[in-house]
């Protein structure tokens, strides 16, 4: 699903992704007793905001939002998703070509984007709820807080913060003779080995892969190769802002990526149903065993597969490591943000829009779980928090994961590294010159844009 409007319901028309968005020009919760109704006038005001589609997130941001308007008739919001992988794309044509939305959701990984081209409007958190700057700063993780804001000021109100696991099939490993406690890989080459085990042909067929990576987009490409690279002691960039990909522990790292084929023979990457909405498709009707996922709500494996759901036989686990690391996956979240470029009377208005929609981390944990609020106080101690299956390894994956690279040329990186994955594992490519490539094309990315 590329785009939807709660008036319309109709696709916008796509446009290519506008990459130097210079020319453009230039999100806790209330504190308790906050009151019910969150007017700022009542004069009317019409406001646009996107978010990315998620089959629980988005449609609990829509919820909230049409509360917000019942409760203040006066306030009109266009309420508009994306594809995650589109949205930051779509944001940028948009300030291009001065269709940006009033306010919309931020990946914290594209925040320096904006922020570097002075596209976001610094937060008033006193209007969130918070007494001054350090209470806000307080309320979040530092990893988030560091992408959030710059100088002194908050220019993103954080909503969901969390973390890859390793998803396992625990009926796949009894079958293979694993114990999916004791079995479970925590180095690389466990990884690959009980990947092997689980892994099914018949006739040099696969039918069931023991482990798989997602190729559906550059994000969800970064997600998962992001641990491996650092893990395998590799940096994105040096202190001088050169890619740094295609160095000993970046061909270390894509030799890594690309064993579960090569190597291990436990995966086909040209096999998979898996879709956009959900990229773990192949993991959820058990054509594999293993998959690195995002925290995977109940209702999410109900749909596809009831007897999983029921009988509870799939567990999320910690990434393995590589050499002497320790596994850890990415971390990453996503901000309430407002356009810099909007009039003080709606920059109020979304002030107020945010403060409700994360005046009740309950409601958002009741409706989102297990997804975790990147804030700290208001619901994490909850029993309905408390009691969610294995909720502790997934506050455990967010709390020992590393974020994304945050660089003004994210989207050129991410894209270029997908498609560096994309040559290697589907069309063999040699590892060394394909990120001589990658690592070439964000250079140059990086020197434009400093030129520019």
């Amino acid at each position: 699903m590329d785009s939807k409007s709660d008036k319309s319901g109709s696709q916008n028309t796509r446009r290519e992704f506008v990459r130097d968005i210079g020319a453009a020009g230039l999100l806790v919760a209330a504190a308790t007793g906050a009151p019910t109704v969150f007017a700022q006038g009542k004069a009317p005001i019409s406001l646009s905001f996107w978010t990315f589609e998620n089959p629980q997130q988005r449609p609990w941001l829509h919820k909230r939002v049409k509360q917000y308007t019942d409760r203040n008739p006066h306030v009109k919001v266009d309420f508009q998703w994306f594809a995650m992988g589109d949205l930051s794309k779509k944001v940028s044509v948009g300030y291009a070509t001065g269709t940006a939305p009033d306010g919309f959701v931020s990946q914290d990984w594209v925040m320096p984007v904006w922020m570097s081209k002075n596209l976001l409007a610094p937060l008033d958190v006193s209007r969130l709820g918070y007494a001054n700057y350090n209470a806000f700063v307080d309320d979040f993780a530092p990893a988030f807080v560091a992408g959030a804001t710059q100088g002194g000021k908050v220019y993103g109100y954080p909503l969901w913060f969390y973390a890859f696991s390793n998803y396992i099939n625990t009926n796949h490993f009894k079958e293979a003779g694993l114990d999916p406690v004791k079995n479970a890989p925590k180095t690389w080459d466990e990884f690959g080995e009980v990947a092997k085990r689980l892994t099914r042909k018949e006739g040099g067929k696969f039918t069931r892969q023991g482990f798989k990576f997602s190729m559906i987009a550059p994000v969800w490409t970064m997600l998962q190769y992001n641990p491996i690279l650092l893990m395998s002691g590799g940096k994105w960039f040096d202190d001088a802002g050169k890619c740094t990909v295609n160095n000993v522990a970046g061909v270390k790292a894509m030799t890594l990526r690309a064993s579960m084929v090569r190597q291990y023979g436990t995966e086909d990457p040209t096999d998979t149903i898996a879709t956009a909405p959900l990229p773990g498709m192949d993991w959820l009707k058990e054509r594999c065993s293993m998959f690195w996922s995002h925290p995977l709500p109940l209702v999410a494996i109900k749909s596809q597969n009831e007897k999983m759901a029921a009988e509870g036989y799939f567990k999320p686990i910690q990434y393995p490591g590589i050499g002497s690391t320790k596994g850890f996956s990415t971390s990453y979240g996503f901000n309430l943000v407002i356009n810099a470029q909007v009039s003080q009377a709606k920059q109020e208005a979304l002030h107020d829009l945010y403060k409700f929609i994360m005046s009740d981390p309950l409601d958002a944990w009741a409706d989102t779980q297990p997804f975790p609020l990147a804030r700290k106080s208001g619901w994490a101690d909850n029993p309905a928090v408390k009691t969610f299956p294995h909720v502790d390894e997934i506050l455990g994956a967010r709390d020992r994961g590393v974020y994304l690279p945050r660089t003004v040329v994210y989207n050129e990186l991410s894209d270029a590294m997908h498609r560096a994955v994309q040559k290697v594992l589907l069309n063999n490519g040699d590892i060394q010159q394909t990120l001589n490539e990658a690592a070439a094309e964000v250079d140059r990315a990086s020197a434009a844009l400093k030129k520019a």
